[in-house]
């Protein structure tokens, strides 16, 4: 998705002291951000199939709103804001939804063709929750390796990249078999994310460019009737 280069030698696999701290540390990164806007890249193999990247501008905002605008497409738009539209989507593109604006649960199956998530999943909370509920387990049963964290720029700007790998025991699962973040080292959050499976295929990656964190953010990104949008 994004070129990257090495800038310092790999920690020795299985050294996980500093994996857990960077959990920790992306957590704090978070805690600290109330809003972001970004160029959001998406790649996901759905169905066996690898979908061609798709790049989103999205505006987010905490607890839980986000807007999205494809940009290589003429018009695309969704629009989630958690409690509010009786909890549903506002989605409006070209082709079989036509000029209306469309409300549909986030799990409805015309929002979910082609996507491994919904747009409940977005933005870096769900990436750290998945370091949270999976790098600790996998460490203390012994079951992550080849860890290797270096430091590397991503879209122009310096990260540390984290690579582990996961060798489930006892019927144990993760969330994938071998994932590479990057972290930004001034926000600390993972602007970039790319998971594989047992196989080495790419099951999803993710990466956020141009990002924009506490911009000010306020009710109208996140309403229908903001006069910049299509609903």
């Amino acid at each position: 998705m994004l070129a990257v280069v090495s800038a310092r030698p790999a920690l020795a696999a299985g050294d996980t002291g500093e994996l857990l701290s960077i959990v920790e540390q992306v957590e704090a990164g978070y805690a600290k951000v109330q809003d972001y806007t970004a160029t959001f890249l998406k790649q996901e193999r759905v169905e066996g199939k690898l979908r061609d990247q798709e790049r989103i501008s999205i505006k987010f905002m905490k607890p839980f709103k986000v807007y999205m605008k494809w940009l290589e497409v003429s018009v695309k738009e969704a629009l989630y804001v958690q409690g509010a539209y009786s909890d549903k989507v506002q989605a409006r593109c070209d082709g079989l939804l036509g000029l209306w604006t469309w409300s549909f649960s986030p799990r409805d199956p015309r929002l979910m063709e082609g996507n491994r998530h919904p747009i409940t999943d977005i933005g870096f909370g769900f990436i750290i929750d998945v370091m949270r509920r999976n790098i600790p387990k996998a460490v203390e049963r012994g079951e992550v390796n080849d860890v290797r964290i270096t430091e590397e720029p991503f879209d122009g700007r310096p990260t540390m990249r984290v690579e582990a790998k996961f060798t489930p025991k006892d019927g144990q699962e993760y969330y994938t078999s071998h994932m590479i973040a990057h972290i930004d080292k001034e926000h600390m959050l993972p602007v970039g994310i790319t998971c594989y499976d047992e196989k080495g295929q790419l099951q999803e990656q993710y990466g956020y460019k141009d990002l924009k964190v506490n911009v000010g953010l306020t009710e109208n990104d996140f309403s229908k009737t903001n006069k910049a949008y299509k609903f």
